[in-house]
């Protein structure tokens, strides 16, 4: 599993701060994230645009335990990853947006290799989580949050995403 850490402004000046945990979708880490996802304010799931078995996995597996285990209806983000390999596409866009659409998710499509539209599509997501988090009540009303995953560390400015 890899920690990685990454702070974002957004457009109406607010700092976040987020603390993502990759598992990598491998099953070691299964019994982890089932352990996050109580605790977790916002997830996004990423699959291979050009393997059908990570498309499936989020269908079999995230979703039914988003939404088993997850107390709230979280914000969830579905983002297709690979954008760059069109030519050995085998899931159409129009497959992720209608999964995405089936359960009010948000769906885009990024490239990691090339960087492609990966700080827009964060800052709408994390947009999402922390208007879901002020929603919730005036003790997460502040105007500098931070996402975190690691639920030992959370407090009333903390915003918890998987």
């Amino acid at each position: 599993m890899e920690n990685i850490i990454c702070n974002f402004k957004l457009p109406d000046g607010s700092l976040v701060a987020c603390d993502f945990y990759d598992t990598n979708g491998t099953e070691r880490f299964q019994t982890v994230n089932e352990s996050y996802y109580k605790k977790v304010d916002g997830c996004i799931i990423i699959y291979d645009i050009t393997n059908s078995k990570s498309f499936d996995k989020i269908k079999e597996y995230y979703i039914p335990k988003i939404q088993e285990k997850c107390i709230d209806k979280i914000p969830v983000s579905i983002l297709g990853n690979k954008a760059d390999m069109n030519s050995k596409r085998i899931i159409s866009v129009e497959q992720g947006k209608q999964l995405a659409s089936t359960y009010n998710y948000y769906f885009d499509e990024i490239s990691s290799i090339e960087y492609s539209n990966i700080n827009e599509i964060f800052q709408i997501i994390i947009r999402n989580i922390k208007e879901f988090v002020k929603s919730r009540g005036p003790n997460n009303n502040d105007d500098n949050l931070r996402i975190r995953i690691n639920p030992q560390e959370r407090n009333n400015k903390c915003l918890r995403c998987c």
